[in-house]
Order: structure tokens, then C-alpha cells, then sequence
């Protein structure tokens, strides 16, 4: 996965220097109302933050947030002014926390950027810091969107297109990732996103 073509960094540098904040999306949301059913849950990280606009919707909410992601410029973005809320420069697939260092993982559209071996091993390192009995909220570009099985094929559900790596899951690629959690709920959800439908698949579950 070294080579050139697989390298987001400089991708993503570019659209989020570009960017500007916007406001938390419905899949924030709903994890939030979720996650009020346990009032003990006080930590959260949210993995591939971008912008940080979920990230700050958190801190408001009364999380204590790490926002991670690869990109210094998109971090540079989250406001410095909200409390209780730490940018990180980290890559996804080398998560350097101390086990049980999480009561929720949060990952909006960050995961389904890797093969499938670093992918097990990225939720490997997630079952791992997430705290017992904490949450982890999923969202992925699932096998039903448009884009997939277009560019060149990587791997089974695997494709790169225009400078984009995307893995596509379905469902049982989900459950299989999530395979040492307790599976709460996996759906289908879908959302207009320029010209096109984007179809996706998400997930809550627990670790026991």
C-alpha cells in the first residue's frame, strides 16, 4: 500500500485547503441520540475527523473529543476555541492509543479507504482501545453505490478511481469486520451527493 497512486495525503491536502467548516452531518446525530441511552460514555474518537465539524458537534454535546486525522490542513481548520475537544495527526492505520482508551469510536466515512488486510488489522486496533461496553459507530460507501466497480480493480470490492482508493462493503463484509463486537444494528442509507446517488452502509455495535 506504499505505492504512489495509494497515498491520500496529498489528496486530501488539497480539497481541504479549499474547504470550509460546515455543520455536523445526520449520521452525528444519530449516533449522538444513540449514545445518550448511556450516560457513563464521556470519551469519543472520531477517526478521519476532516473539518472536525462532527468532532466539535460532540464537544458541544459534552464529549471529550480526539479528532484524528492524516492531514495537518484540514486540522488547522477545527476551531481552537472549543473546550474539551484535541486534534490529532494520525494515520488510520496506525493507531497509537493505549488500550481501553475510548468509550465511542466514531467513523464517518473514514474506513473504506484500505484493503482488506489493513483493514482487519484496523479494527483490530479499534476493538482494542475502545473501552468494555463502549460504542463504535460506522458509516462506508457500500457494493450498492455507483462508483463501484468502476476504475482499476485493487481487490474484491477494491477500486481506484481518479486519485480515490475506495473498499465498497456490503454487509457481511461488515459483520466480518466487526466479528469480536456484539452487533447492535447494520442498515442501508443513501444520500444525493453532487450529481449522483451515494448508497452506504452503517453500523453501531459493542464491545463485551
Amino acid at each position: 500500500m506504499s505505492h504512489k497512486i495509494f497515498d491520500q495525503k496529498k489528496l486530501w491536502k488539497g480539497k481541504w485547503e479549499a474547504a470550509a467548516l460546515r455543520a455536523a452531518n445526520g449520521f452525528a446525530k444519530r449516533c449522538f441520540l444513540y449514545s445518550k441511552k448511556n450516560s457513563r460514555h464521556k470519551t469519543l474518537l472520531d477517526l478521519g475527523c476532516g473539518l472536525g465539524q462532527d468532532s466539535v458537534y460532540f464537544a458541544k454535546k459534552g464529549f471529550r473529543v480526539t479528532a484524528l486525522d492524516f492531514s495537518d490542513a484540514c486540522l488547522s481548520k477545527i476551531p481552537k476555541n472549543i473546550k474539551n475537544l484535541k486534534p490529532v495527526c494520525m494515520s488510520l492505520d496506525n493507531l497509537n492509543f493505549k488500550n481501553n482508551s475510548f468509550d465511542i469510536i466514531y467513523a464517518h466515512l473514514s474506513l473504506h479507504y484500505f484493503d482488506g488486510k489493513t483493514t482487519a488489522k484496523i479494527f483490530g486496533r479499534l476493538y482494542a482501545i475502545l473501552k468494555k461496553n463502549g460504542l463504535i459507530f460506522i458509516k462506508c460507501k457500500s457494493t450498492g453505490d455507483e462508483l463501484c466497480g468502476k476504475g482499476k480493480k485493487i481487490g474484491a470490492n477494491l477500486y481506484y478511481r481518479k486519485k480515490h482508493l475506495r473498499h465498497f462493503f456490503d454487509k457481511d463484509y461488515m459483520e466480518s469486520t466487526l466479528s469480536r463486537f456484539k452487533i447492535i444494528r447494520i442498515r442501508k442509507s443513501s444520500s444525493v451527493y453532487k450529481h449522483y446517488k451515494s448508497n452506504y452502509i452503517e453500523a453501531i455495535a459493542k464491545k463485551i
